[in-house]
């Protein structure tokens, strides 16, 4: 279960092709113009909820310490009393990454390039055929891992919204099926979506998530899972040394 969220997320963080966004309507095109990628000896410090199914746990990120001690659990007051899904990924959030991964455990890899922040990566999962949406914002083909058949076949079922703030920026991205489908003969996803939520901070040189939700129901292998995971951030500070 806990593997699904993950892979859901990870579907929509992958490296996708370029886009040229200054072909996209202007205050489109603007607004992605606004992605900032983190460099790499930036850290950052927030609270997350993390909510999974009927299951909540509330932990503070701290990027200036070390890898691996850099999550303090703040809500339940130990780990023994998780449930599997959040005592797993909790014991994940507390292991050292590994040396030859090209992540750096000072940073947040939510959103690939950019932590917290709206980055240019995220903006090119924007990769064409945007058309104005009847109720505002605008739609769009998302684009996923092009070198992977599985997302290929994953992202032909896709449907993208994109809604931009009073201010400019981009404040919701979803990406969702509207329809269930077999991306491959032994599974199909009755229903995904994805939902990620930005937000202006004043000093900061990016919009910064505020949520990312996921919800997954597969079948697979005579079985059937749901998972309904959000993350929550609070309390945001970044540090550019």
């Amino acid at each position: 279960m806990r593997v699904l969220a993950a892979a859901a997320a990870a579907m929509c963080f992958c490296a996708p092709s370029f886009s040229d966004s200054s072909t996209y309507p202007q205050p489109l095109a603007d607004a992605l113009a606004m992605g900032y990628a983190a460099p790499e000896d930036a850290f950052w410090r927030f609270t997350m909820r993390v909510s999974m199914n009927n299951a909540v746990m509330d932990v503070r990120f701290d990027g200036a310490q070390a890898d691996g001690e850099d999550w303090t659990l703040l809500s339940p007051a130990s780990p023994d009393v998780l449930p599997e899904e959040l005592s797993g990924m909790w014991a994940e959030m507390n292991t050292p990454d590994d040396p030859d991964d090209a992540g750096n455990g000072r940073r947040l890899s939510v959103g690939s390039g950019g932590g917290l922040f709206f980055s240019p990566e995220t903006a090119q999962m924007i990769a064409g055929d945007v058309q104005l949406a009847a109720g505002g914002g605008y739609t769009f083909r998302p684009d996923l891992d092009p070198d992977s058949d599985e997302a290929e076949s994953m992202a032909e079922h896709l449907n993208g919204e994109i809604a931009l703030a009073s201010s400019g920026h981009v404040e919701r991205i979803r990406i969702f099926a509207p329809a269930s489908f077999k991306p491959n003969p032994a599974a199909r996803i009755h229903e995904f979506e994805m939902v990620m939520d930005f937000q202006s901070v004043e000093g900061l040189p990016a919009p910064v998530m505020t949520s990312m939700s996921t919800v997954v129901d597969v079948s697979a292998l005579f079985q059937r899972q749901q998972q309904n995971v959000r993350f929550d951030f609070s309390d945001v500070e970044y540090v550019e040394p």
